[in-house]
């Protein structure tokens, strides 16, 4: 494994692994802008991810000849091969924590959906957003949910995700409290505190789903004691769908209406949570939206 050497705890241009210093300048593009694009699906924090993904990223590449590619190196065939192979000497508790990490990156970030090639050393391709039919497909899904409660979850999970870009950690935060009475905006509370407005043909879906909850009530599953990150997945699972349903890929599929809208960048950064201008405009890739 790495040892690191840094001087800021939220910058990851400041994180530098030793051991993989003289590769930095090709891995560690690549791996700052992965880090970027799922830590708000994760609910981690960035610097928390580098010790796993660093010697995992630089043994892909350099052991295993594999371009910079996400979709190359998070198959769990990978992942497992590099817990195998790639980890001599480390502890059971050890190798199981970082198995751990990648494979939730693996669920973020892999796709069946084919990607663009990367553009150039370290840039490397976002989560894809759905294209129209997947959309319907969704939607479909969504009303023909067996219970009322279950449709009511369901038209939640694509309002929140298609209507304001949440991602699956800042969407099982929200209580009906956060929600506009009109579904117009939903307050964002975590470390990202911002309003986001929500696209007009979701606000009528938010406004019904919310009617009947409480003020403290969680508007996703309402009836819940906490947030857990599975309970998106755990939800979607309990559907017996063959569907790609997740909130990385709505949040994708906002970004790109959003900027096919042409909303002004600074806005967007406001409204979505990113911090950069160039984490924005690797979306661009993906316009004209379909």
């Amino acid at each position: 494994m790495t040892s690191d050497s840094s001087s800021s705890s939220t910058s990851s241009s400041t994180y530098t692994p030793l051991l993989a210093l003289p590769w930095w300048d090709r891995i560690g593009p690549f791996l700052t802008a992965l880090v970027e694009d799922v830590t708000a699906e994760l609910g981690v924090e960035p610097r928390s991810l580098y010790p796993s993904l660093t010697p995992f990223v630089l043994w892909c590449w350099q052991t295993k000849g594999l371009d910079l590619d996400r979709q190359k190196m998070f198959r769990r065939s990978r992942i497992e091969s590099f817990v195998i192979n790639g980890m001599p000497g480390m502890s059971r508790g050890t190798k199981n924590t970082v198995r751990g990490k990648l494979l939730r990156v693996s669920e973020v970030v892999i796709t069946e959906v084919p990607t663009s090639p990367l553009r150039g050393i370290g840039r490397s391709t976002p989560t894809p957003p759905y294209d129209a039919k997947q959309r319907a497909e969704l939607y479909s899904w969504a009303r023909t949910r067996g219970t009322a409660t279950a449709r009511r979850d369901a038209d939640v999970l694509l309002a929140l995700g298609f209507g304001a870009g949440l991602p699956t950690r800042e969407l099982l935060a929200v209580r009906r409290q956060d929600v506009t009475l009109d579904g117009s905006a939903v307050r964002v509370r975590d470390s990202r505190r911002r309003t986001v407005p929500i696209v007009d043909d979701w606000q009528p879906v938010l406004r019904r789903a919310i009617e009947t909850l409480d003020h403290d009530d969680w508007v996703f599953r309402a009836g819940r004691h906490s947030a857990a990150s599975g309970q998106v997945a755990d939800f979607v699972r309990r559907t017996a769908t063959d569907l790609d349903i997740r909130p990385a890929r709505m949040r994708s599929t906002w970004l790109c209406g959003r900027l096919a809208k042409n909303t002004p960048v600074d806005t967007l950064l406001l409204e979505s949570g990113v911090q950069t201008y160039a984490s924005l405009d690797r979306y661009r890739m993906f316009l004209p939206l379909h």
